[in-house]
């Protein structure tokens, strides 16, 4: 009796102790799957989760997409690993900014960020005070010796009161447009979406693909 009550409870907790594991391969599977390798920034899967939260609880959202200006001439004159440094301090100073604020930084792709706030009250503020953040001097390693480099960017503003799943992918489109209109302007501008002179605004987008190749159509520099 005594030995079939230890091997059950022998079972029992070999049991519980590979739910727990499963759990957290599982947990370490998201956020993986959520993250920027290079940056740790969530990535493009982490703000669409992140959206899709703010849509569900009927939030006032505020986009923010943040482009550097000139990347290609950066890496002309430094290389892409120069380039990988500069991501990765711009990205700590997307992530402080946007924490002390209450919002989120993620970063899309190779030079391109998107602050998320779930309040739209001053997203214009906020923006010029991430585009300030971003063209701080900035130290990196070149062939083991520090040099200051300075780069500017650009921020796109979408601000809405999300009402549909699709809102989501609505409010990258317009920060996408009204980011185009800010690189139009020259480095370091700011543009704040306004659907009656940023054509095509009012479509809700039918799929990831659609704010997809509306940002590669942008060039990086």
């Amino acid at each position: 009796m005594t030995t079939a009550i230890t091997a059950a409870i022998t079972y029992h907790l070999s049991w519980r102790r590979a739910a727990t594991q499963r759990r957290a391969a599982v947990t370490a599977a998201v956020h993986v799957a959520h993250r920027d390798i290079l940056t740790g920034l969530n990535n493009r899967t982490g703000l669409h989760a992140a959206l899709a939260d703010i849509v569900g609880r009927r939030r006032p959202v505020a986009v923010i997409l943040i482009n550097l200006d000139g990347t290609r001439a950066f890496i002309d004159r430094f290389g892409h690993r120069a380039l990988d440094q500069l991501l990765v301090l711009t990205a700590g100073r997307l992530r402080h900014h946007a924490c002390a604020a209450g919002g989120s930084a993620f970063r899309l792709r190779r030079d391109e960020f998107t602050v998320v706030f779930d309040d739209h009250v001053d997203a214009a503020g906020h923006a010029a005070r991430l585009v300030v953040a971003v063209a701080e001097p900035t130290d990196i390693l070149l062939s083991g010796l520090s040099t200051t480099v300075t780069v500017t960017a650009c921020a796109g503003v979408a601000s809405f009161l999300p009402y549909a799943v699709g809102d989501r992918r609505l409010a990258l489109i317009r920060a996408d447009r009204a980011m185009r209109v800010a690189k139009r302007a020259g480095r370091g501008q700011i543009a704040v979406f306004d659907p009656a002179t940023m054509r095509g605004a009012g479509a809700p987008a039918a799929s990831d693909a659609v704010d997809r190749s509306a940002t590669r159509r942008r060039s990086t520099g």
